[in-house]
């Protein structure tokens, strides 16, 4: 597999992969179902996603060159890899399409309200497939000068709304005992930490070197993301209090509230921006991998690109018609189903793998 990032770029885009669609659309429902502990459920979480990145990046090192696909099958058999790899597209596929779907939910929404959803579905898809037809070592730099241009927005949101911070809403913490904040850790350890198993395809990208460090800068990335959702989380429930659980999209939310003489107003703009833009750019990482996966599955070589089109087409299908079911459908999948599928089809897979790898390792 030829490499084409360097250690620096992987860390870069884990942290846009993490901090992508979670940092406008997790405060909302984390507040709302650990209310007040929310800050603790995303510390532990947190943590979580640090243990997580142990089997992936240590596979990654003892099988250089190779995908999760790839070292299971020579790991397990191929059987066993077609069934995990298998599992583990469809779980792709639901994250490319629900990350599309919560853009043109936010678009018709929030600016809009007229144009059918689909459209935008069907347009964001387009270009997602031709951004990841130029390849990765390629869209990586981009992202990257794109990211920042979020964050300096999210950072720049959150000073600005300071004065309207209320630190009284801090308290109790744990109020309700700790039944909440267990219920949060549930709900963000499959939006996004549980998603980081997805690296396992992308690490192979990664140029090898004398002092690999990928591993360090990675868990740094995610580090840098925990604070940032801790930012945004902090500022969203300073600013509402008991009802910030009930602002989706908090963060454009909290810029609404923002107004500061005649100079700073309509600052929801910039939010609206930073949520089109982190999302786009976390969906084309997720349909990027899930190519990789297809292709691995099928037995084509990662540089085949003929199904990137198929693909994202069949994304936009499934798009489409779960939001057809409607929001509350949706939001049902994000909170009660997605945590217990990215367990089964990410989580408990690359720790099975992970400890087959040990025992092979023992034995030789």
């Amino acid at each position: 597999m030829r490499s084409t990032l360097t250690p620096n770029q992987a860390a870069v885009l884990f942290f846009i992969f993490l901090t992508g669609s979670s940092i406008i659309n997790i405060p909302a429902p984390l507040i709302l179902f650990s209310h007040n502990g929310a800050w603790i459920s995303l510390i532990a979480t947190g943590m979580f996603g640090l243990l997580l990145l142990i089997p992936i990046v240590s596979l990654a090192r003892r099988y250089p060159g190779m995908t999760f696909i790839q070292y299971t099958s020579k790991l397990m058999g191929k059987p066993a890899a077609i069934f995990l790899g298998v599992i583990f597209l469809s779980y792709q596929i639901q994250m490319a399409a629900g990350i599309v779907m919560d853009i043109a939910m936010f678009l018709k929404s929030s600016m809009m309200r007229s144009t059918d959803y689909s459209i935008f579905i069907i347009f964001s898809f387009l270009a997602i497939a031709i951004t990841i037809r130029v390849g990765v070592g390629k869209f990586v730099g981009m992202f990257g000068l794109l990211m920042l241009s979020v964050m300096v927005f999210i950072v720049f949101n959150v000073l600005l709304s300071s004065a309207n911070f209320n630190w009284h809403f801090l308290l109790p913490v744990v109020d309700d005992g700790v039944k909440p904040i267990l219920h949060g850790i549930y709900f963000i350890s499959g939006f996004p930490y549980g998603e980081i198993v997805l690296f396992s395809m992308i690490l192979p990208f990664v140029k090898p070197q004398s002092s690999d460090r990928t591993g360090r800068k990675m868990a740094l990335a995610l580090l840098l993301n925990t604070a940032s959702l801790l930012m945004v989380t902090l500022a969203t429930l300073l600013t509402f209090g008991p009802i910030a659980g009930e602002r989706k999209y908090s963060m454009f939310e909290v810029a609404r509230t923002i107004e500061i003489t005649e100079i700073f107003q309509r600052i929801e703009a910039l939010m609206g921006y930073s949520l089109i833009v982190a999302s786009f750019m976390k969906a084309s990482i997720v349909l990027f991998t899930s190519h990789i996966t297809l292709n691995h599955l099928l037995g084509l070589p990662h540089e085949n690109r003929q199904l990137i089109f198929p693909l994202a087409l069949l994304c936009a299908i499934i798009s489409i018609s779960v939001g057809i079911r409607g929001e509350a459908n949706w939001n049902f999948i994000v909170s009660g189903i997605n945590p217990l599928w990215g367990l089964a089809a990410f989580v408990i897979p690359i720790v099975l793998v992970y400890f087959v790898s040990l025992l092979r390792k023992k034995k030789t």
